[in-house]
């Protein structure tokens, strides 16, 4: 077969998007819609101490404390936290590693903490994307209306919020949610940004080597005459 006919190999690898950023500035409504938006998407629900707060929530797995430290200690984790109040979250190791295997991409809800832990394991594939609010204020106001935490709590998660912001230069990206629907536009740009990265798509330079010529870098124009 005439190798200038076969299809360049672009298939990239899987991805690890994580949305990271202080509470109440919509990460969970945002990795709820891209999921909804594209069903190559997937995630991993995360485990955790905490009680629901709805009947609707599909993104957790409701354990005991002694459930959840029996599984530290199994090496069950890809990435485990303990941010506050004897509450654990954490993110199972295997659907992590089945997913990239796959080349399949997933999407997180995560603190920066979760988001940086997850990263120390798989720093080639893990996309940190802060999101933010508009302002201070209105990441507070949307904290307080969320109505599921004790006035102790809501004051502990408005400074482990304000805590959040020593990490955003370590994320690749960085959105404020204010207009949810461009927001959303916005993170999935990112993916497709992300996805055509070269280093993700192992398969194309060996696609390129049949046509691959050795040369030289000039710096200056050759001399005339």
């Amino acid at each position: 077969m005439n190798p200038d006919n076969t299809p360049l190999d672009t298939t990239p690898e899987g991805c690890l998007f994580v949305l990271s950023g202080p509470s109440g500035t919509g990460k969970t409504s945002l990795a709820q819609a891209l999921m909804d938006s594209d069903p190559d998407i997937g995630y991993t629900r995360s485990v955790t101490t905490r009680q629901p707060r709805s009947a609707a929530e599909r993104l957790y797995d409701h354990v005991s404390r002694e459930t959840f430290l029996r599984m530290i200690d199994e090496g069950a984790f890809a990435q485990w936290i303990h941010p506050s109040f004897d509450e654990f979250y954490g993110t199972l190791r295997g659907p992590v590693e089945a997913a990239l295997e796959k080349g399949q991409d997933l999407v997180f809800d995560y603190s920066p903490e979760g988001y940086l832990n997850l990263k120390r394991l798989y720093p080639a594939h893990t996309v940190g994307i802060f999101v933010m609010a508009p302002s201070v204020a209105e990441m507070r106001t949307r904290l307080s209306g969320r109505g599921s935490e004790s006035d102790e709590e809501l004051v502990l998660r408005r400074r482990m919020a304000e805590r959040d912001f020593d990490f955003v230069d370590q994320h690749e990206y960085h959105v404020v949610n204010d207009d949810f629907e461009r927001t959303l536009r916005q993170v999935q740009a990112i993916r497709l940004a992300e996805k055509a990265r070269v280093r993700r798509q192992h398969g194309l330079l060996a696609s390129y080597a049949a046509h691959r010529r050795p040369t030289l870098l000039r710096y200056y124009d050759p001399p005339v005459g």
